[in-house]
C-alpha cells in the first residue's frame, strides 16, 4: 500500500478502536504491552529528555515517557493524533521523510513498527538521524526478515506489512551510514514473552526472532 492507503487504514482503525492499542497493528494487546514494556526497560530510565515518537499512532507506546520527559508525536493519521495528544504527547501531523523540526532537536528518537510500512526506509532513517542530537539515541523496532515464523505466516497473510522486513545487519549498516555507533539489539520471539539482547544476526536462535529493535548513539563530531 502507498502512504495515502496506510493513512486511510490507520485513520479507520483509530476511528473504530479509539485510544486502544488495537488501533496499532500488533497481534494482540498482550503482544503490544510485552514489546512496549521490554523495549522501554531496555531503553533505560529517561528524565528531562526531549523525545520524538516518529509514527506514534495513538501514542500508547511512548505514553509512559511523558511523565518525566517532553515527548513529541508525529504521524500522518490525524485521527490517531487526537488520541496521542490526550495521552500527553505534543502532536504534529508530519512527513517522516521531511520533518518540520530543526536539526539536532531530540535526545531520543523512537520509530516503532513503522519502517516495514515504508518503501524507502533510508530516507526516513536519514531524516530521523538529522533531528537526533549528537550523542543522542535512535531506536528502531521492526519485523525480522530471518524469522521462520514470519516466513510461514507470509504464506497465509499477504498484506504489505509482512512483505517488508529487515535483517539486523542490514539495519546496522543503515545506522552506520546515518552516523551512528555503539549498537545494541533487543530480540523478541512471538508468541513467547521472553526477550534477549546481543549482537546482530549471529546465532541459530535468531531464526526464531520475530521482531527486533536496534539502538545506536549518534556520533559526536
Amino acid at each position: 500500500m502507498g502512504n495515502s492507503d496506510w493513512k486511510d487504514y490507520f485513520d479507520q482503525k483509530a476511528a473504530k478502536h479509539g485510544a486502544s492499542v488495537k488501533s496499532s497493528d500488533y497481534f494482540d494487546d498482550a503482544s503490544f504491552f510485552m514489546q512496549r514494556d521490554n523495549t522501554l526497560r531496555w531503553l533505560g530510565e529517561l528524565e528531562e529528555k526531549t523525545i520524538l515518537d516518529a509514527g506514534c499512532g495513538v501514542g500508547a507506546f511512548s505514553e509512559p515517557l511523558t511523565k518525566h520527559n517532553t515527548v513529541y508525536g508525529v504521524d500522518f493519521s490525524a485521527k490517531s493524533l487526537e488520541f496521542a495528544a490526550a495521552r500527553g504527547l505534543r502532536t504534529k501531523m508530519d512527513d517522516l521523510t521531511a520533518l518540520s523540526f530543526a536539526a539536532a532537536t531530540f535526545d531520543v528518537v523512537l520509530c516503532i513498527g513503522v519502517i516495514q510500512l515504508i518503501e524507502d526506509h533510508m530516507s526516513v532513517l536519514k531524516e530521523l538521524a538529522r533531528v537526533t542530537k549528537p550523542g543522542g539515541t535512535m531506536l528502531i523496532q521492526t519485523l525480522h526478515k530471518g524469522s521462520i515464523q514470519r516466513k510461514l505466516l507470509g504464506l497465509f497473510e499477504r498484506s504489505k506489512k509482512f512483505d517488508k522486513m529487515y535483517g539486523m545487519d542490514e539495519l546496522q549498516t543503515a545506522f552506520c551510514q546515518c552516523g551512528f555507533e555503539k549498537f545494541e539489539f533487543l530480540k523478541m520471539y512471538h508468541p513467547f514473552t521472553f526477550v534477549t539482547t546481543g549482537s546482530g544476526e549471529k546465532g541459530i536462535g535468531n531464526l526464531f526472532c520475530t521482531s527486533f529493535a536496534i539502538k545506536g548513539r549518534k556520533k559526536i563530531d
